[in-house]
């Protein structure tokens, strides 16, 4: 689940274009720019390899662009190598300390590796700049780093405030539904999971939560048709073998 809400996390890098183009190298800025915007581009698609390649051309024309540091520290944290993550974002950091989109992911990098309240710090400065258009996204960040803390009543305040400032936030919906059903509050945890499935596509995670929600109402035809959804769309998912294992058991 760790890994599905950390990816569910990273949805506030730039996007780039794909396309290749000839780059003068009389140009160095640029060329490292572009480098780095199709580097990013490259690791957005999933193809790493490509992306490693772009970015180190992107640093060996200059070591110092910004963009290029910040998205290697982010390949190398989805590559599961946080010490190389790390002393990338940092050099990204010191040299642009107020980028509203770096510090956020710097944040969610430290979240990552268990700096819980130094990763707070990084993104309650994200929220200071009254014209940063992803607040919402940040507040979301900060309730996961909370609930992964184990502060489930400053992880719920969270999600809340991102709801508040965009009633369309996914994953707050969701973990506000999860929040709610751990501490039986079924009638709240049953409405924010309704909103969630009117904006959302269902996951291995919240096909569950349905089934575990719809169980304890007793609506019997929901619970099947979730069950028919969740073993056939994610066979060979975590949700899905514990529900077999339950029904073999009799349990659900």
């Amino acid at each position: 689940m760790r890994n599905t809400l950390i990816l569910g996390l990273i949805v506030m890098l730039l996007s780039a274009c794909i396309t290749e183009k000839v780059i003068k190298p009389r140009d160095v800025k640029r060329a490292a720019d572009l480098n780095a915007e199709l580097g990013l581009g490259y690791m957005q698609q999933g193809q790493y390899k490509r992306a490693m390649g772009k970015l180190e051309k992107a640093l060996g024309y200059d070591s110092d662009n910004v963009k290029a540091l910040h998205y290697k520290g982010e390949l190398h944290r989805r590559l599961g190598q946080p010490e190389k993550a790390g002393d990338y974002f940092e050099q990204a950091m010191d040299l642009a300390p107020e980028d509203r989109v770096l510090l956020n992911n710097y944040g969610v990098y430290l979240c990552g590796v268990e700096k819980y309240e130094q990763a707070i710090k990084i993104f309650n400065k994200s929220l200071e700049d009254p014209l940063y258009d992803n607040k919402a996204g940040v507040y979301e960040n900060i309730g996961l780093c909370r609930l992964w803390q184990g502060k489930s009543n400053q992880s719920e305040s969270a999600f809340r405030q991102a709801l508040v400032m965009n009633k369309n936030m996914s994953t707050s919906l969701l973990e506000l539904a999860k929040i709610n059903f751990d501490r039986g509050q079924k009638n709240k945890s049953y409405d924010y999971y309704n909103r969630y499935i009117s904006i959302a596509l269902h996951t291995p995670e919240s096909l569950w939560l349905g089934i575990l929600i719809e169980h304890a109402r007793g609506a019997k035809n929901t619970v099947a048709s979730y069950k028919v959804k969740l073993k056939g769309r994610y066979p060979d998912s975590k949700e899905t073998k514990l529900l077999l294992k339950l029904e073999r058991e009799g349990r659900l």
